[in-house]
């Protein structure tokens, strides 16, 4: 019973890797993830975790992901991300617009998996 969990873990994780995004790091490292990834100032590559989501630099250059589409508001400089996985973001005049309701972006909603 516990090699068959074991088995359908390892194809699971197999499967995840085949459909993951990657990006090489400044240092060498090659860097997957779930969804699109990007270069940070220092160099760092983070993806977002989620397939279909965004990983942007903000501001300071550090990266920052949503679960869908991030836009930045004009305004306030903030990027904001779609709450629904693949959901779109629109610049408005009134601000941004998102499915299923808005959100910051954050680097909770990033990964790092280092392929060697």
């Amino acid at each position: 019973m516990n090699r068959k969990i074991l088995v359908a873990a390892v194809a699971l994780f197999i499967c995840s890797l085949a459909n993951a995004k990657c990006l090489s790091e400044t240092f060498g490292d090659t860097i997957c993830g779930q969804g699109p990834c990007s270069n940070g100032l220092d160099g760092r590559v983070y993806c977002a975790a989620e397939r279909y989501g965004t990983a942007v630099r903000d501001e300071q250059g550090e990266i920052v992901c949503g679960v869908g589409r991030c836009v930045q508001d004009i305004d306030s400089g903030q990027i904001m991300c779609s709450r629904e996985p693949g959901g779109d973001a629109v610049r408005t005049l009134a601000g941004v617009s998102c499915f299923g309701g808005c959100e910051p972006a954050t680097s909770a909603h990033c990964e790092r998996i280092v392929v060697e």
